[in-house]
């Protein structure tokens, strides 16, 4: 995943944070932790489409997100929910407005209607904790009503496939290793809240524990030079990209300030 955007990357965002009340820093990286578990699960789809080899009818990074998505609704927990709606605001705010040419015969949709999908899954879930997000984000009520049908069908879809690798009741797993590779200068900040939140390993576990991997896989935080993260099917590595971190938290501060 790349967000093909440059938002402020090269600023000093260490100094940015620490003109911030208590209150939006806690509020920028509440933001930050949404779009990065978002992210994780996301790339841990590319991971389970390739070590489980599933089938996939269409377009593989259509399908991861509806994967990311469909895990972060079944933890149905209250702080998933706010991590979820705090990705789908990061997502809107990150998507080009236009597509150039390129967009339409790319490897994936445009980055709205992925957006959108992603969104009418959330609400078709639950539209008494997404329904206001999503009128808010734009998607017509008319619309609303059929994403039920939308989420069924989904979460369904990926029951059938994934459903012969889940792990048995009680059954350990053991197959993902993490590591953090040195930050580089000014990200210190995210390296440290990424580090300390625990999110790689809380993702990494929930996997791990659920499905049945056929061999060791590894996650690993680092500076890469670019606002990415990737799943190295070679290496068998998901690699998030502190630079990715970064982007998330300047795309708060600009809308902060716009």
């Amino acid at each position: 995943m790349s967000t093909g955007v440059s938002t402020g990357v090269s600023g000093d965002l260490d100094a940015a944070l620490a003109g911030l009340s208590s209150e939006k820093l806690e509020e920028l990286f509440t933001f930050v932790a949404g779009n990065t578990v978002f992210t994780l699960y996301l790339e841990a789809g590319h991971m389970l489409v390739s070590e489980l080899q599933l089938p996939v009818l269409g377009q593989e990074e259509d399908a991861v997100d509806m994967l990311a998505a469909l895990t972060m609704l079944e933890l149905d927990t209250e702080d998933m929910d706010i991590l979820l709606i705090n990705a789908m605001i990061g997502w809107f705010l990150l998507a080009p407005e236009n597509g150039d040419l390129d967009s339409f015969f790319g490897a994936h949709d445009l980055d709205i209607q992925r957006g959108y999908r992603t969104l009418c899954l959330m609400v078709g879930a639950d539209p008494e904790v997404f329904g206001e997000l999503a009128t808010e984000l734009g998607l017509p009520l008319d619309r609303q009503e059929s994403c039920a049908f939308d989420y069924e069908q989904a979460a369904d879809a990926w029951s059938v496939l994934t459903e012969p690798y889940v792990r048995p009741e009680g059954e350990r797993g053991g197959r993902i290793s993490l590591s953090y590779e040195p930050a580089e200068t000014g990200q210190a900040s995210v390296a440290l809240f990424l580090r300390e939140s625990g999110l790689m390993e809380e993702v990494a576990a929930d996997l791990d524990g659920f499905y049945r991997l056929p061999a060791p896989v590894r996650f690993s935080a680092a500076a890469c030079g670019e606002d990415n993260a990737f799943w190295d099917p070679d290496r068998r590595e998901m690699t998030l990209c502190y630079e990715l971190l970064q982007t998330f938290a300047w795309a708060y501060l600009d809308n902060l300030a716009n």
